[in-house]
């Protein structure tokens, strides 16, 4: 499950037991309160993120690798929407988020592939 660094990746499109949602639907999401989870890098999170998300890094195989069943049980109820993002179709972070909260348990979870940059590039709030 390694982060891809190569520019040509592209990420799924899908992620398998859970929903692909678009900037709208995020928005929608986001709107009636569903976790948001970040997995990027702590500089790219501070940098600018979707108000309100947390930041769980995915970054396997690193001291940095935080995204655990453990640690997202301890912010994120498994009966609760969670939403992943990340930096859009070159970011393997938000679909390894996704398909790993699916496998522990999580019920609700949604995959938003354009991510960051989709959401910013809809006019949505930042922090």
């Amino acid at each position: 499950m390694p982060v891809k660094t190569d520019k040509s990746y592209i990420s799924p499109t899908s992620v398998a037991g859970a929903t692909t949602v678009d900037s709208a639907k995020a928005h929608e999401l986001w709107k009636a309160r569903a976790w948001f989870i970040d997995p990027r890098k702590p500089e790219q999170y501070e940098a600018g993120r979707i108000p309100g998300a947390l930041n769980i890094e995915y970054d396997p195989g690193t001291p940095n690798q935080q995204l655990t069943a453990d640690t997202l049980a301890a912010e994120v109820p498994k009966d609760e929407e969670v939403v992943f993002y990340c930096n859009a179709e070159g970011c393997d972070r938000s679909s390894w988020g996704a398909a790993l909260a699916v496998e522990w348990g999580w019920s609700k979870v949604y995959y938003f592939r354009d991510g960051f940059p989709g959401w910013t590039t809809a006019g949505y709030p930042v922090e």
